[in-house]
């Protein structure tokens, strides 16, 4: 099987099939998480909001997976309370959200997390004292779940070569054509420079945003199956609020989050249809001016945090659906799988849901291939062994392993925003996590995608690091820095158009 795609959806079903015994080469046109699955909210979630919508399917699946994914992944998912102020005037009535929180908690069926109850105006502000006071009539309180998207995807990673998978990043496909029974792909590596060529039986397009562009290698023709949309996030210094908030915009009604990450807190996100080419989209100024302006509304103290710290933006690859075209809020969230002649493309989805899907996308080869056999649904690499999985057990090894080589590589940077960077942790992410270049090192290997002035600081001793290890030149080195601090200034422009 060859695998195009190296986010999460192209991981997940890289190590499902290699623990079902397929031979699997997975190739990646830029780093592991490089694009939309290391630019969400962070959240492992049912998905309330989706209860407007009527996707009751989609969210009592994503209520099981949620409780999966803690269970088997604790160390990168973990619980989170929420808290969800009502105000006066507020589009969706506290009687509508009371029943949506009720039918919630029933679709999450015995889960710890079903609970949730009502808040008073006053306990709600002492909980959550940085809320805006004004016209604030109370609210509720109900539980999900918080992730480290990339630091998850990257483990999924390793857990698929672990399992017998082949993994190539920076690699891209130019070519797919008939070979036989099955289709042969000509490959590019950037970072080696050398062309080559492989044959697969079966052909998985996991390419998210891109998934279109590699359909019309195959079939030029191909119509369009997905519908982009942006979703940007914003970064403020500070701990504005102690639990996550579920809010809602003064100025059009649409949800958002403020959600806490250490001494920072991070908002989002926007919903609106992106035309440009995915690996150029990144956050408008009117993107950080709507989350600014609506952070600075429901939580006053975000103004004194002064301009925000990062600013990134998503694309979701959506399933074009009846919503197409209308709100993109309103677009379905489910993946479909499209099956082409031996090429199963994944189509929209989740986070939440990527286990599930990888075992269908199996099924529908199975199927193909009239193949009686299931899916191993076991968590991936548990051997059998009860309350231990592969997931879990590479979040171990990885702390361990950082740990380890803290012996050989002892160097520790203290960086802006209380974060902190080892010289370990980049030793770790260039030995055995795939990292190449600088902005695959620090943007998704560690926790410092969460302040620009703490990515400058490390990036100039952070690259002699990566040098010594990659065998970079100077003229190299120092070409990685200013990719880095460049992209860094381009965003720092937008931020401070959209606050100014």
């Amino acid at each position: 099987m060859l695998v195009i795609g190296g986010g999460i959806h192209g991981v997940a079903v890289a190590r499902a099939a290699a623990l079902n015994g397929l031979g699997v080469l997975l190739v990646e046109r830029s780093d592991l998480a490089g694009a939309t699955s290391s630019r969400t909210s962070k959240l492992i979630h049912g998905g309330i909001r989706y209860l407007e919508h009527g996707r009751l399917g989609l969210v009592r699946e994503s209520l099981r997976e949620r409780e999966i994914l803690l269970r088997v992944a604790p160390e990168f998912v973990r619980p989170i309370r929420f808290l969800l102020p009502t105000y006066r005037g507020d589009r969706r009535p506290p009687l509508l959200l009371r029943a949506g929180l009720w039918l919630y908690g029933v679709l999450a069926g015995g889960s710890a997390l079903a609970q949730h109850r009502s808040c008073s105006r006053d306990d709600l502000l002492l909980q959550e004292p940085g809320l805006n006071p004004e016209g604030l009539t109370g609210g509720f309180e109900f539980h999900d779940a918080q992730m480290d998207d990339a630091l998850l995807c990257i483990a999924t990673a390793v857990a698929a070569e672990r399992a017998g998978a082949s993994v190539r990043t920076h690699t891209e496909v130019l070519g797919l054509e008939r070979a036989g029974g099955g289709w042969r792909a000509r490959l590019r590596d950037h970072d080696r420079g050398v062309e080559s060529a492989v044959e697969s039986r079966w052909v998985v397009n996991a390419a998210g945003p891109w998934v279109d562009g590699v359909r019309r290698l195959a079939h030029p023709s191909a119509a369009p199956v997905v519908r982009r949309t942006r979703g940007t996030h914003i970064v403020l210094e500070g701990a504005l609020v102690r639990h996550a908030v579920l809010l809602t915009t003064r100025r059009d009604g649409r949800v958002f989050f403020a959600l806490p990450r250490g001494d920072h807190t991070l908002i989002g996100t926007t919903d609106v249809d992106e035309d440009r080419d995915p690996a150029r989209a990144g956050p408008t100024p009117e993107d950080v001016r709507y989350l600014w302006e609506e952070a600075v509304v429901a939580l006053p103290a975000a103004r004194d945090a002064g301009r925000p710290v990062r600013a990134f933006a998503g694309v979701r690859p959506l399933a074009r659906g009846n919503a197409s075209g209308g709100d993109p809020s309103a677009n379905p969230r489910e993946y479909k799988l499209l099956v082409e002649e031996g090429i199963v493309t994944v189509v929209g989805g989740k986070y939440t849901t990527h286990r599930l899907m990888a075992d269908r996308v199996l099924a529908r080869l199975r199927g193909a291939a009239n193949d009686t056999r299931r899916a191993d649904h076991r968590a991936p690499g548990d051997g059998g062994s009860p309350g231990r999985t592969a997931t879990t057990r590479l979040a171990h090894d990885r702390d361990r392993g950082i740990d380890a080589l803290g012996r050989e590589h002892p160097e520790r940077l203290d960086l802006p925003g209380g974060l902190v960077l080892r010289e370990a942790e980049i030793a770790f992410a260039v030995r055995v996590e795939h990292a190449k270049t600088l902005e695959d090192a620090l943007l998704r290997r560690t926790r410092l995608w969460l302040d620009g002035r703490a990515l400058r600081r490390a990036a100039e001793p952070a690259s002699h690091w990566m040098a010594r290890w990659r065998g970079w030149d100077e003229s190299r080195r120092r070409e990685e820095v200013a990719g880095m601090v460049g992209a860094l200034d381009l965003e720092d422009n937008v931020i401070a158009e959209g606050t100014t």
